[in-house]
C-alpha cells in the first residue's frame, strides 16, 4: 500500500493547509487532462480523500504506527538520574556536508506571499464594446440607406447582395470566417465598395447627387473605421481564449519537469538523471509560485530550438533557470561566464543558459530576462554550498538552500501583475519562431 503522506510529499506532522497546498499543486501536474498519469492522479486523490479528513487521517496514523510499533514490556518505576548539560556544538564548516534543516524548510522563501487581486494588462474583451456598436450601427445604416431608395430591377438584387458583402467585409474575422463561401462573398461585397468609390469620380457621370455623394464618402469611411475596429477586436478575442480567465487566475503552471513544453521531436533528449534534477528544481520552485500568485511557471519553455529547464514569469519580469548537482564549496561564474567549483571551471549548462538569456531578452523586449543557476547537493537538506550571488550579470548563480527565496525577492517588486500578451508570445509563438 503506497503511503499517503509519501504521494503528497508531505511530512506527518504537516498541517492541514500544507496538505491541502501539496494537493493541489499535485493534481495540476498529474491531471490525466493536463497529460498526466490516470494511476498517479488517484492515488493522489485517495491520498487527499484520507489526510484531507481529520478523523480519517487518524485512524490511517495509528494504522501507521500498528505497521511500524514493537513489542513493548513495562518497566518498574524508578527516579531517573539528571543527565549532565549537553556540550555546545561547534559551528559547521561550510564546505563540508552538515545536515540543517529539512528540504521543505531550506525551500520555504524568507518573505511573506503576496497578497490581494490580480491586475491583467491587457483587460478581458478589450475593443469589444466599440467594434459591435459601430459594426450594427453602420449596418444599420446602409441597409437604410439601400431600404429608402427601393428595390425596381435586377440590378438593384445584385446590389443588396453586393451590401450584404461589405457587412461580412465588416464583420470580425472570427466571426466571418464561419459563413460558408464567405470568400466569395467578401470578394462581390468588395467590388461593389469599388464600385460605389468609382461612381464619386466627375468622369464617371453617374448623375449622382451632391447628398448622395456624401452618404456615400460616409457609409465608405464607416466601412474603414469599422473594419479597423472589429479587426482589432478579433485580435484581443484570440488571446481572450488562449490566456483566458482560468488561466490568469486559476492556473500557473505549464508543462511537465524534464519534458519539452511543445513536443514535435525538435527538442533534444533528455537523460533520466537529468529529469529527477530537472524535479527537484521544480519542488523548489513550487513555494515561489505558491507565494507570488500572478507569477507563471513554464516547464521546458522553447523558442524556437533552444529549449530552456524552467521558466518564471510574474509582471514584467522573466527569469530562466537551469540546475546542477555539485559537491560542496563555493561557486561562482567567471569573466566568461563560465561556472567555477573553488576557482576550478566546471562543466555546466551556463553556455546555454546563456544563450537562452540573449535569446529571450531580444524576444521579450522589453519585459527584463535574467538567468539563474541553482546549485543541488547530491542529497536535498544538506548543506555546504555558497555561490557569489551577483547582482548586475545576466546569469546568477544560487545554492539551492537559498534560491527559493533570492527568486521570490527577485520577482516580487513587480507585485501581482500579468502580462497577458507576455504568456501568449511565451507559450504559443516563441516556440515556432
Amino acid at each position: 500500500m503506497s503511503d499517503h503522506y509519501e504521494v503528497l510529499n508531505v511530512e506527518r506532522t504537516a498541517t492541514t493547509a500544507e496538505i491541502k497546498s501539496a494537493y493541489r499543486r499535485l493534481v495540476r501536474q498529474v491531471h490525466p487532462d493536463q497529460g498526466g498519469n490516470a494511476a498517479l492522479f488517484r492515488l493522489v486523490q485517495e491520498a487527499w480523500t484520507t489526510l484531507g479528513d481529520p478523523a480519517k487521517r487518524a485512524a490511517y496514523d495509528r494504522t501507521l504506527d500498528g505497521q511500524t510499533s514493537t513489542p513493548t514490556y513495562e518497566e518498574p518505576t524508578y527516579t531517573p538520574r539528571p543527565e549532565p548539560e549537553p556540550e555546545p556544538e561547534p559551528a559547521p564548516d561550510p564546505f563540508t556536508w552538515t545536515q540543517t534543516q529539512t528540504s521543505s524548510q531550506q525551500q520555504a522563501p524568507s518573505q511573506p506571499p503576496l497578497a490581494g487581486s490580480i491586475e491583467v494588462l491587457p483587460p478581458f474583451g478589450r475593443w469589444k464594446i466599440p467594434a459591435l456598436v459601430s459594426l450594427v450601427v453602420w449596418s444599420l445604416l446602409i441597409i437604410g440607406v439601400f431600404l429608402s431608395s427601393g428595390i425596381h430591377d435586377t440590378w438593384d438584387i445584385v446590389l443588396a447582395v453586393g451590401i450584404v458583402g461589405m457587412i461580412v467585409v465588416a464583420m470580425p474575422p472570427h466571426w466571418s470566417r464561419r459563413i460558408p463561401l464567405r470568400g466569395v462573398i467578401k470578394a462581390f461585397g468588395i467590388l461593389i465598395g469599388i464600385g460605389f468609390l468609382v461612381v464619386l469620380f466627375p468622369s464617371s457621370k453617374s448623375g449622382i447627387t451632391a447628398l448622395e455623394r456624401v452618404a456615400i464618402i460616409g457609409l465608405l469611411v464607416g466601412l474603414v473605421l469599422v473594419r479597423f475596429l472589429t479587426g482589432r477586436w478579433s485580435k484581443v478575442h484570440k488571446l481572450d481564449r488562449a490566456i483566458d480567465a482560468t488561466a490568469t487566475y486559476d492556473f500557473n503552471l505549464w508543462g511537465r519537469p524534464g519534458e519539452p513544453l511543445v513536443d514535435d521531436g525538435r527538442t533534444a533528449w533528455i537523460a533520466p538523471a537529468d529529469v529527477l534534477r530537472h524535479r527537484r528544481t521544480a519542488r523548489l520552485l513550487d513555494s515561489v509560485v505558491e507565494a507570488l500568485p500572478a507569477s507563471k511557471l513554464v516547464h521546458g519553455a522553447r523558442i524556437g530550438d533552444m529549449a530552456v529547464s524552467h521558466l518564471l514569469l510574474n509582471g514584467h519580469r522573466v527569469a530562466l533557470i537551469s540546475s546542477v548537482v555539485g559537491p560542496p564549496g563555493h561557486y561562482t561564474l567567471d569573466v566568461y561566464g563560465a561556472l567555477q567549483l573553488n576557482g576550478v571551471p566546471l562543466d555546466s549548462p551556463v553556455s546555454g543558459l546563456d544563450s537562452a538569456v540573449a535569446a529571450w531578452r531580444k524576444r521579450l523586449d522589453p519585459v527584463e530576462v535574467r538567468g539563474f543557476l541553482v546549485v543541488h547537493p547530491p542529497v536535498d537538506g544538506q548543506g555546504g554550498i555558497t555561490a557569489a550571488l551577483g547582482s548586475e550579470a545576466a546569469i546568477t548563480c544560487l545554492p539551492a538552500q537559498t534560491a527559493a527565496s533570492q527568486l521570490q525577492a527577485w520577482l516580487q517588486p513587480e507585485g501581482l501583475l500579468l502580462d497577458r500578451l507576455t504568456l501568449y508570445d511565451i507559450l504559443h509563438r516563441a516556440p515556432y519562431v
